[in-house]
């Protein structure tokens, strides 16, 4: 009996140190991954504002980077601004899969007697390592004062949708550009600006989409109403026409350009 459970527990702590030693692994690569990506000098940008990535707005806006090189994207950089705090979030990828995410929360100080701020004081970090899609180590320094934990592999997704359809997509992204009118009623009408659409019945606003684009679909997501995002098989799209089926329904919209 004891030399049966010797074996076992010989045989767990074998487990357990060949898991310390991968996870002891993974981490040095993720690291060496990160200084690479932060060393390279030539990489791309393609740029997001407030409207394109993010529905809840704070108080002074946001702004969001991808850093990119021969159509592969390495680095994501989101900054929001409040009336005194500053959030950023950096996103790290190899082969298109998150691999680390860094974030820090930082608040603008008044300089008494001057009414000028000083630079921004970090007062929470957070590091989250992955592999396979899976966290395997996570630190945190100071106190977030953001109300829920972030789904940085959710956001990643989302945020991957909208920067595939500037980039892989760029030319139906460049074709979609414009005012849309429907070619049944000239009444229903929409302006793609970015990844934005902005929806109207005659010169009345109605409401906001987040536009990406798959290589076969065309999605609209409602940023200010809790709807379902709709989904659009992509039929024809030139500089003069835009011809849609939606895939719940399956009525063909038909769109020309505004010259």
């Amino acid at each position: 009996m004891m030399r049966t459970f010797l074996l076992v527990l010989s045989a767990l702590a074998l487990s357990l140190n060949a898991h310390a030693q991968a996870s002891s692994q993974d981490i040095e690569e993720i690291r060496e991954q990160f200084k690479w990506i932060n060393a390279q000098k030539d990489f791309e940008r393609v740029y997001f504002d407030n409207d394109e990535f993010i529905d809840e707005l704070p108080s002074e806006g946001c702004g969001m980077e991808a850093y990119y090189k021969d159509g592969e994207v390495y680095k994501i950089v989101e900054e929001c601004f409040g009336s005194t705090q500053l959030y950023t979030t950096e996103y790290y990828l190899k082969n298109e899969q998150l691999i680390f995410v860094y974030s820090q929360e930082s608040e603008f100080v008044r300089i008494p007697g001057t009414g000028e701020e000083s630079e921004a004081e970090v007062y929470y970090e957070n590091r989250v390592y992955y592999k396979d899609g899976e966290i395997i180590r996570h630190l945190e320094k100071g106190v977030s004062v953001v109300d829920k934990p972030i789904d940085y592999q959710e956001q990643y997704r989302a945020y991957k949708k909208l920067i595939d359809t500037k980039l892989k997509y760029a030319k139906q992204y460049e074709l979609l550009q414009g005012i849309w009118i429907n070619a049944d009623d000239i009444d229903d009408w929409f302006n793609v600006i970015g990844v934005r659409a902005l929806h109207y019945n005659r010169a009345d606003y109605l409401k906001s989409s987040r536009i990406w684009f798959d290589g076969r679909y065309l999605w609209f997501h409602n940023t200010e109403y809790r709807e379902e995002d709709r989904k659009f098989e992509l039929l024809e799209l030139t500089d003069e026409k835009l011809a849609m089926q939606d895939r719940l329904s399956g009525e063909v919209f038909v769109y020309e350009k505004k010259r």
